[in-house]
């Protein structure tokens, strides 16, 4: 909790329809609104003029930008600007440096680049990024001041210098203006106080510290897998530094549609033993895909999206439904097992850095992809495979058949406390919403059945660390309606929901000893038990004729594909979490799997046999232009 003192003599006790009740500091007081909410109320100083004040502050009180604390109002009183702020209640980064590492740095570093990201794609900028800006809320981390430093410097009569020079950027000590780059600069020198307790350009005395800012490398030791990132942050130079959006990119390169790792981030980690009920992995994965971008971002948070202009259809939502969905189990008989030895066609995506190794007989294609920079745009594949430009941060998966896309939105809550999936249709462009739950819960890692007529969601509970699955929501595409099932266990959130071949709701768990595969009915109740088989990933697991799974072997790192029917070991591929990444099933006797590239900097996705040999490339990567990708079934001719 920040510290409050009580108001001192001659402090105001109201401010227009605010009541103060403490003070954070000079002309900044802790209050309440005329509903009791909490607020934070700063009085501009008497010598500076309001107008100029308000006008630039203006911009920030219209934007939405999560990882934020939120404008509430501004005005003048008596001859004083003021600012109303939402209150968070959390110490301050500066009174807590050098005690970041591990899964905790990750989330701090990936909520507050996400507020960064949100604002620049704004077209706005903070200009004071700092440990002193940043507090540590109760619901992860919030950058406060947005705009601030910039508004108060045009309310000035005279020039205001820079207040904490350790964290700003060499071009602004030059007398340039506060750009993306800038604020992208002091946020990585930020994040390695958090880390060390100390700014990188430490000199000891302000002109020592500025003198290493504009002239001398920062000190990095001990930064472990995130020295690169923020050594490329740091750079002198504006335009060498990555986008606000591509750091996030590369921080949640950890999950497994990503693509672009910085040099030297590790492989995903092996869960810890921890219990299942109420406890988490803790995995470096799980933390980013279950939300770990915290501060209402919600899952996928990467900013600055607009609210589709769709109709929407309510959801239906039962907590205890006893009637399971009705779905046909896939028809489509299983895929031989040949892979066409030289691709046909060779396709580039310039913009992602990705180029494509086809043949009209591949059982799989890219299905879907995010631009990794910019504003986030989607493209999906439709059934001529052609790229659709479908819109912008939301999350495509593709349905079996290829007409109908499902598309997860990555910034929640925009419009409400409804979470909301949308399903769009290629081939006639129409489109609906479907409400699914309620804030604070949330839905990730949509997956349809084989048959295309539902869809399944997991549903994260984000009131507090660690962010847990607490159930699942169907979706009845054709009804436009789903269910939401609160489950018999919380577990991990790398651990997502699936369909299997049937159409029974599926998932891996974690008892602290061992991982296997549950059963689960729509009462959230598990029906079945695989405990022998490993943890699976992702949630493409099983074959395409639906007669077996992968997953990571229970006494080693390598693979095993099981039958599904009698539960035996079938096959022991020597694959592992440690090279690359498994994406799913290529056809019956092949896996899809990404892996580093012969070339620095690159990355494949291929397709391996079951005694691990490579049978073919399908894509090269450019690692220096993340994406989000998936690769699905390739529709039918």
């Amino acid at each position: 909790m920040p510290e409050i003192a009580e108001l001192r003599a001659g402090d105001p006790t109201e401010v227009a329809e605010y009541r103060l009740t403490g003070r954070l500091a000079a002309d900044v007081f802790t209050g309440r609104s005329r509903a009791g909410e909490p607020v934070v109320v700063r009085l501009l100083p008497p010598e500076m003029e309001p107008e100029p004040f308000l006008r630039a502050m203006e911009p920030l009180r219209g934007a939405s930008v999560v990882g934020t604390a939120q404008i509430l109002g501004a005005g003048v009183a008596g001859e004083q600007a003021y600012l109303v702020t939402e209150f968070v209640d959390g110490p301050a980064l500066k009174d807590a440096g050098g005690t970041f590492d591990g899964v905790g740095l990750y989330r701090l570093a990936a909520g507050t680049i996400t507020a960064l990201v949100a604002l620049h794609q704004a077209g706005l900028v903070h200009g004071d990024i700092r440990p002193g800006n940043v507090l540590l809320g109760p619901d992860g981390p919030r950058v406060i001041d947005a705009g601030l430093e910039r508004a108060m410097a045009a309310a000035s009569v005279s020039t205001r210098k820079v207040a904490v020079p350790a964290y700003t950027a060499p071009e602004r000590l030059r007398g340039g203006e506060a750009e993306p780059a800038a604020d992208v600069f002091s946020w990585a020198a930020t994040m390695v106080f958090a880390v060390t307790g100390a700014s990188p350009f430490e000199g000891g005395s302000m002109s020592a510290t500025v003198d290493r800012i504009v002239n001398q490398a920062p000190d990095l030791l001990g930064l472990g897998e995130l020295h690169d990132l923020f050594a490329r942050c740091l750079d002198k130079d504006p335009a060498a530094r990555p986008a606000a959006s591509d750091v996030l990119l590369r921080l949640v390169g950890q999950t497994s549609f990503l693509t672009g790792k910085v040099d030297g981030d590790p492989a995903p980690p092996e869960p810890a033993p921890q219990a299942r009920r109420g406890r988490s992995l803790l995995s470096l994965g799980a933390a980013f895909v279950a939300g770990a971008l915290v501060s209402g971002a919600g899952v996928y948070a990467l900013g600055g999206a607009r609210a589709p202009a769709v109709n929407q259809a309510a959801a239906t939502t039962s907590p205890t439904p006893t009637t399971a969905p009705t779905i046909t189990p896939s028809a489509v008989a299983a895929p031989e097992g040949e892979v066409e030895k030289k691709a046909q066609t060779d396709t580039e995506l310039p913009v992602i850095g990705v180029t494509l190794h086809e043949h009209p007989k591949d059982a799989v294609r890219l299905a879907s992809y995010i631009e990794g920079q910019g504003a986030f745009r989607t493209y999906v594949r439709d059934r001529s495979g052609t790229f659709k430009h479908l819109g912008e941060t939301e999350q495509p998966v593709l349905a079996p058949g290829g007409d109908w896309v499902a598309l997860n939105p990555m910034i929640k809550f925009r419009t409400g406390d409804l979470d909301q999936i949308k399903f769009s249709r290629l081939s006639t462009g129409e489109s609906f919403v479907v409400n699914t739950v309620k804030k604070p819960l949330q839905t990730m890692t949509p997956v349809w059945s084989r048959d295309g007529s539902k869809l399944l969601l997991s549903v994260a509970d984000m009131k507090k660390e660690p962010y847990r699955l607490v159930g699942f929501v169907v979706v009845d595409v054709a009804a436009r309606t789903a269910v939401h099932v609160e489950t018999e266990y919380s577990d991990d959130t790398a651990l997502a929901y699936t369909f299997d071949p049937g159409g029974t709701i599926v998932r891996g768990y974690w008892d602290g000893k061992r991982g296997g595969i549950e059963y689960y009915d729509m009462s959230g109740q598990v029906t079945r038990t695989l405990h022998w088989v490993g943890l699976p990933r992702g949630t493409q697991w099983f074959s395409p004729s639906g007669t077996r799974f992968a997953t990571v072997c229970p006494n080693s790192d390598s693979y095993c594909v099981w039958d599904l029917k009698t539960g035996a070991r079938q096959a022991t591929v020597p694959f592992t979490d440690k090279d690359g990444e498994f994406l799913g099933w290529f056809n019956e006797k092949h896996l899809l799997v990404k892996d580093p590239g012969k070339k620095r900097n690159t990355e494949v996705v291929k397709v391996i046999d079951l005694v691990g040999d490579t049978a073919r490339v399908l894509a090269d990567i450019a690692t220096d232009k993340p994406s989000l990708f998936q690769y699905a079934p390739a529709p039918p001719a």
